[in-house]
């Protein structure tokens, strides 16, 4: 069970199929950073290595990870928003596959590899700090919105040395800066490929893009979309944006049908653990305690069930098998008393 802190509260996305902690009366993610997400998926790949800068609570780097078995390294400064995001994570089941680094985006060189990641997905400060320029008084929300630690070249250019040979840059920001963005992309080797407007209704001026550059490639080839219709005539979202807050209904049939997978982890008779995988807990028990389950578990019965997770996805459920295995007895001590097993 994950602890809240005072003021926060559990909010969901993608329908009810992912978790997250914020604060209710400071920071909260926004449509804007579904929708560099939504984009950025698009080129993930399971074998993938992604870094989310400036990923405030995590929403992207999580609804991301939703969708492929991919590796992500997500870096935040203010330390209740990594503590949210860190939680956050944990109530989704993707602590083996997201990191979080509390650091300055443009100290990455010290703490990540250089030239290894495939994509680099940033949701950064939108406003510069000028002489009279009203700045939110409350820090954090002011931290997320100007440049007040870092400004645009600094997040292009640690970007930029993040990423392999034609690996992607996907950036969310405001039009009026797109020149910017497109000479500090060049400077940094980075060339701009396809921009994607979004229009809150049809005939205004856009109010936000999503840019996606790649890195050491030629300049030409630069593809502007049309752009995206939000909200319809009453303010509500279009078809196109309520696909990428809501996951399609599956029919009824589809969801009788569809499968549950486990991950499990036992007590031996010898007091030691034993995580595993399978698809019906109660006849995996069974067979544990009958000597057929496994090889390590036949010489340390009788075995108890003390706790398990579910997962609609094979991959997911095998994955944290591994992950689970592979740590120390101490850690894996650690995991269940966080978890409220009593062993």
């Amino acid at each position: 069970m994950v602890n809240l802190e005072k003021n926060e509260r559990i909010d969901y996305m993608y329908s009810d199929n992912l978790k997250i902690i914020q604060d209710k009366s400071s920071f909260s993610f926004s449509l804007d950073t579904l929708l560099l997400a939504a984009m950025a998926k698009e080129s993930i790949r399971d074998r993938s290595k992604v870094a989310d800068l400036c990923a405030g609570n995590c929403a992207a780097t999580m609804y991301m990870a939703y969708f492929n078995r991919a590796k992500y390294d997500a870096v935040e400064i203010q330390p209740e928003i990594v503590s949210q995001a860190r939680r956050s994570i944990e109530l989704n089941h993707m602590e083996n596959r997201i990191t979080v680094y509390q650091k300055n985006v443009k100290d990455v060189a010290v703490f990540l590899p250089k030239d290894s990641y495939d994509l680099v997905v940033v949701n950064p400060p939108y406003f510069k700090v000028v002489e009279n320029h009203k700045i939110n008084p409350e820090r954090q929300k002011a931290i997320a919105r100007h440049e007040i630690l870092i400004n645009l070249e600094e997040i292009i250019s640690s970007a930029s040395s993040l990423l392999k040979m034609k690996g992607k840059l996907f950036m969310v920001h405001r039009p009026e800066r797109l020149n910017e963005i497109a000479y500090f992309c060049m400077k940094h080797d980075l060339s701009i490929k396809v921009v994607q407007p979004y229009v809150s209704h049809r005939g205004e001026n856009s109010n936000l893009i999503v840019i996606e550059a790649v890195k050491h490639t030629g300049t030409d080839g630069l593809v502007l979309k049309d752009a995206i219709e939000v909200h319809d005539e009453q303010g509500n979202y279009l078809p196109a944006i309520q696909y990428i807050i809501h996951e399609p209904n599956p029919n009824s049939e589809d969801k009788r049908a569809q499968k549950t997978y486990y991950f499990y982890v036992l007590l031996c008779n010898d007091n030691s653990f034993y995580g595993g995988f399978t698809d019906d807990l109660q006849k995996r028990l069974t067979a544990h305690n009958d000597g057929k389950g496994a090889k390590y578990t036949k010489a340390r019965r009788p075995v108890k069930l003390i706790y398990h997770e579910k997962f609609a996805d094979k991959k997911l459920a095998l994955k944290r098998e591994y992950w689970f295995k592979h740590h120390s007895r101490q850690w894996k001590e650690d995991f269940l008393r966080e978890h409220r097993v009593d062993f």
